[in-house]
Order: structure tokens, then sequence, then C-alpha cells
């Protein structure tokens, strides 16, 4: 008797087809672990409870930035918004992988394995995982089918992609956030007093550099200006010494935009360097997270290694003999950051993640396909499952991206 049965009558959940009922042998834990050096992520990223939708939400919060908090003896109760909450998604993405032997392949004799059914199902087990590993790093868009086009799991590309905000700052240092350089309306920023917020531009203000953190303070009545403060202090109190004053405006000519998370977009023209990874782990910290796994090609990790020794190096004292050289951990100002190769990493970015914060949500575990029938003369086989990421908190995480090769 078939282990999974199949109804195809009409479906009441979001699946395009019909309803899968029965019982299916989990064969995740399988194929996470056959190839964990060339699936790092699949064997490494934590599992969470198996989703009961095809499309899946989450919130994720983080504490409002500290205040000053004094009050009199006496007086009324107010009340605050509550903010920092924001929702997150994803859609699982339907994975399947098939196979067929001859009958006279299997009763063939052979010097390398006496069956060559199994071994043909290990190969397809192993490629079936790359192709899931292949989704989780490299998958910038999380979709839904549409009949035509299957469903797509967003992966570390998805969440680790640049959020960024076009905006102006006027002489006085108020930032306004708007829709588009091309479309001026005000939109909101989200943003709170003593929060922080970096800047990119093709043009910058000489007073406003990309590296450095700037606070925000509200303007009563307006959720789309904010005053910009050179300290937390600063914009929590309303010191006007602190404020950031411009000798021009920035305006949308300058292609002005406020960076919401941690990404560190170099623009293809120049590599990587300590600079870089030391930006990227302070925007990290900044936020409260701790990425000290940081993942990339061979080549990058060749980089990362000659640009650690160089800095190793420099610092040897004078007349010491020897040196252990330690090229795969780098100590940041802004934590440790622990390099690793990925063999499906491009050489245009390096990922540095928080792992305890990055999972995988099986709608349906990958497992056998039972009980297909015999219909010629060769054995089928396949595997299928539904599989989805959930980054529980991207702002612990950052990326590089747009490295010169």
């Amino acid at each position: 008797m078939a282990d999974v049965t199949r109804n195809f009558g009409p479906s009441t959940s979001q699946s395009s087809y019909g309803e899968a009922i029965g019982h299916a042998e989990d064969y995740s834990k399988i194929i996470t672990n056959i190839d964990p050096n060339m699936t790092r992520f699949l064997s490494g990223f934590g599992k969470l409870e198996n989703a009961t939708q095809l499309h899946w939400f989450w919130t994720t919060e983080g504490l409002r930035p500290p205040q000053a908090n004094a009050h009199l003896e006496k007086f009324d109760y107010t009340f605050d918004k509550v903010g920092g909450i924001r929702q997150l998604h994803n859609h699982q993405q339907h994975v399947y992988a098939s196979g067929y032997i001859t009958d006279a392949q299997i009763k063939a004799g052979k010097t390398y394995t006496p069956d060559e059914l199994p071994r043909q199902k290990m190969n397809t087990s192993l490629n079936l995982a790359r192709d899931i590993e292949y989704a989780i790093l490299n998958n910038k868009l999380s979709r839904a089918e549409n009949g035509a086009t299957p469903a797509m799991t967003g992966g570390i590309q998805f969440f680790m992609n640049a959020e960024k905000q076009a905006c102006t700052i006027a002489t006085t240092g108020v930032v306004t956030t708007i829709t588009s350089l091309s479309n001026t309306t005000a939109v909101d920023h989200g943003l709170r007093t003593g929060d922080f917020v970096y800047f990119v531009a093709s043009t910058m203000p000489s007073e406003i550099k990309e590296d450095l953190v700037y606070y925000v303070r509200e303007i009563a009545n307006s959720t789309s200006t904010f005053q910009l403060y050179n300290t937390m202090e600063g914009a929590v109190e309303d010191i006007a010494a602190d404020k950031v004053t411009l000798a021009s405006a920035a305006t949308v000519s300058n292609a002005m935009y406020l960076v919401k998370n941690n990404i560190v977009d170099l623009g293809g023209s120049s590599d990587v360097t300590l600079d870089d990874l030391n930006r990227a782990c302070e925007m990290v910290k900044m936020r409260g997270g701790n990425a000290s796994d940081a993942y990339m090609s061979t080549r990058k990790l060749r980089r990362f290694a000659d640009i650690v020794n160089a800095l190793a190096t420099t610092n040897r004292k004078s007349g010491e003999k020897k040196m252990d050289m330690v090229t795969t951990t780098y100590i940041s100002p802004a934590g440790i950051i622990n390099a690793q190769a990925h063999p499906m990493y491009a050489d245009n970015r390096i990922d540095l993640l928080d792992m305890q914060y990055w999972h995988l949500k099986y709608f349906d575990p990958v497992h056998p396909v039972k009980d297909l029938p015999k219909v010629g003369t060769y054995d089928t086989f396949a595997l299928e499952g539904w599989f989805g990421v959930q980054a529980t908190q991207p702002l612990a995480s950052a990326s590089i991206v747009n490295i010169k090769r």
C-alpha cells in the first residue's frame, strides 16, 4: 500500500492542485548530512517546526533606543507608541529529483558496486542537497506560484539585500525621506529618536561620511523628517552643539540615500579591505548582533588571508623571529570574524551571518516518493519536498556586496 496518497480534488490550502495526505518518511536529515562541506547552510541552519502554509509570516522585534527618562513626583501618565516590530515573510519552494536504472544495468556485473540502484539514489540525493543549498544562498526573490512559474523561497540574498531610502538633507541637518529620486513625495521613515542611520550618495556632502553613524531625533508631527545628530545623547536630549549642519543642502540630484540595514556596497569598483570588514562588523554590533561567521568564495578567502596577514606583519614586534599566522580569523574592533570558504559563493560578495537567527522551515520534509509503478524495463526513484528559509533577525547579520573581482 502506498505510503503517500494524494487527493487531486479541490484544494483547501494555498496549493494550486491538490492535497497531500498521509505519512511521508522524513529524508531531510539524510540530505543534510551527506555533503556538509558543499552544503554548509543546509547542514548548519537550525530547523524550525514545520510550516502549515506555503506562504508564512513571522515578526522580528528590536528594543527602542534609550531615552532620557526622568519624571516629576506628581505627573499624569502618558502613553507612547510601541515600535520596533517588523513583519517578515517567505514562500515554500517545491524541490524534486528523480532517476531511473534499466533492468539490464541492475543485472550487469560490476567491479565498483554490487548494486547500481542504491548508488544512483545516493548521487541523486547529493544533487538535490546541492540544489537546495544553491537556493538558500542565491535566491534573490520570494515569490508565490502563479500556475506557470513555480514558487521560490527567498534565500540569504533576499534577506541581505540593501534597504535604501531616498532622502534629501537641508543645511540645518533635517533629513526628509522621499519615495524615490524621481518622485519626491514624502514617505514615513519608520525611525525613532535615538535610532541611527548611515548614508550613501553619488556626491556626498563634505560634512557627511559614508562610514559614520548618525543619530535621529524625530520632529514633532512629522513622520517623513528628522534631525541629524553626531551622538545618541545629542539626539535624545536635543543638544544643539551635537546637531549636524551642512554648508549646502544635499538635494535629490546628489542621489542621496539612508541605509536601513547592514549592507556595505563597494559598487564593483574596489576589492574588500579590512576597513570594509570593520564597517560591516560595526553595523551588526550597533544593532546588537554577533555576526562572527563570514562566508565567501575561495578567492576572497585568499584575499582575507592576505589582508589579515599584512596587518599581522605590520604589527609584529621588531626583532621577532617567529610569528604564528592565523589567516582565517580576524579580531575586528567590533567582534571576531571566522572566515569560511563556500564553493558556491561568487567573488562579488561576503556574508557575515549570526547563525543563531537563520533557520530552515519545511512544509513537507524531503522524502522518497513511495510505490512508484514499474511501467517498463527500468526501475524509477524520486525524492521531493517543500522547504523555506526563515531569517528571524536579518539585522543581526551583514553583507559586503558588489566587490570587485
